[in-house]
């Protein structure tokens, strides 16, 4: 679990032979209401690559709202990647080139993000969400969260 995005240790997962990583979009690089990619998530995923790692989102969101967000920067991503369900990861993992064992992903929610990465054998790291507003479509799922964490997550 991390606190940020920004607190991933890359040079950690580099050297566990990890080739690549999955990033959810909405609440974990940016808020859902953000249009176009910040400057902080930019950075992140610059050093990402600059380190030598491959990088996709992974979004259950449209292509227009993910194709947007990143605007003209030369990311890749998968869309209506029906998390948690496996296709979205599959397509990523075919597309980068690598297993699931040679990629991390990044998310906010247990029920999607991470819930999907174990499924498909990825190692998933659950980020704490940006801001604690959600869309209507992720209410639910985070009131099921609050129990999970309430019963099983140790502080």
């Amino acid at each position: 679990m991390l606190e940020r995005y920004e607190d991933l240790d890359i040079d950690h997962f580099k050297k566990q032979g990890i080739k690549a990583v999955l990033l959810d979009l909405d609440n974990t690089l940016a808020p859902y209401y953000e249009k176009k990619i910040n400057a902080k998530a930019l950075s992140f995923i610059d050093s990402l690559k600059k380190a030598g790692l491959k990088v996709m989102i992974v979004s259950n969101n449209t292509q227009e709202r993910v194709g947007g967000f990143i605007d003209s920067h030369d990311i890749d991503f998968v869309y209506y990647a029906l998390k948690p369900l496996n296709k979205g990861y599959k397509e990523a993992l075919r597309r980068l080139g690598v297993t699931n064992k040679e990629v991390i992903s990044l998310g906010d929610q247990l029920l999607t993000d991470v819930l999907g990465s174990n499924l498909a054998g990825i190692y998933s790291i659950y980020v704490k969400p940006i801001i604690d507003k959600d869309s209507i479509t992720t209410k639910f799922n985070r009131k099921i969260e609050r129990l999970l964490f309430k019963y099983w997550v140790k502080k």
